[in-house]
């Protein structure tokens, strides 16, 4: 039987009795109605999950005593980036639901040449946080172990600078080739990826020229023009499939 799954901090789990607060200790009140010798299965994010008692419980706080600790082996075998161009809207909340879902380790969002709209800091920030909330839910809902981590927002430069130590570097773009097809050059086995995928308008063609001088493939998705957060998605389980934990092993 699955025990309901709670987030805690790692810092947290290191004290005698741990607290869950916020709105998952008034969710176990008041929705799930677990009461003091309830069991529960907690997870800090870093790869550990807890099997442990519920102590105490009130709406606002419910103390738990952890039983045991075990490894969470629902990882990805191999180490995904994926930088993301902003897109309008609400669209990134639900990317990050989504990519989480699929094991990426780093989600980093860019402004590219045709992102609309930019944000300004303070929204952007706010933003952030959000996401960072989302991306806990949503491995909470798929039982990995470690939750993304998600970056600032940064230039597309920025971005193709921070690609130095990944084994394989993947741009998709519309005006690649109309499957997902690599070079035999690129690497069999690789064990840390960077995905790049463009905003509402994608690359422009100076774009690509600079991602392909810093040893980027461009790639592409079939001939259909896909929707910015379909491409998305779709370029991460491609990428899972064909060297992740999604497909046969490489």
């Amino acid at each position: 039987m699955n025990l309901r799954r709670f987030y805690i901090s790692p810092q947290m789990a290191l004290t005698p009795q741990p607290e869950i607060t916020g709105s998952d200790a008034g969710h176990i009140c008041r929705v799930l109605r677990l009461t003091p010798g309830d069991v529960v299965e907690l997870f800090d994010g870093k790869g550990n999950g807890y099997r442990a008692t519920i102590a105490s419980a009130t709406p606002k706080r419910v103390r738990v005593t952890i039983e045991n600790r075990f490894p969470l082996l629902a990882e990805s075998s191999v180490h995904i980036t994926l930088a993301q161009g902003i897109l309008k809207d609400r669209k990134m909340d639900d990317l990050i639901r989504g990519l989480t879902e699929l094991g990426i380790d780093c989600w980093k969002p860019f402004y590219a040449s045709r992102s609309v709209p930019v944000p300004k800091s303070a929204a952007l920030e706010k933003r952030l946080r959000r996401w960072e909330k989302i991306a806990v839910e949503a491995v909470k809902q798929c039982r990995r172990g470690c939750v993304p981590t998600i970056a600032p927002a940064d230039t597309f430069d920025d971005i193709l600078a921070s690609s130095t130590d990944c084994d394989l570097k993947l741009l998709f773009w519309e005006g690649a080739s109309r499957a997902f097809n690599l070079p035999r050059q690129a690497p069999r086995s690789p064990q840390k990826i960077m995905v790049v995928v463009g905003p509402e308008g994608g690359f422009n063609p100076e774009e690509v020229q600079r991602a392909q001088a810093h040893e980027f493939f461009t790639t592409g998705l079939g001939p259909r023009i896909l929707r910015a957060e379909t491409a998305t998605l779709s370029a991460c389980a491609l990428v899972q499939y064909r060297f992740g934990d999604m497909g046969a092993t490489p």
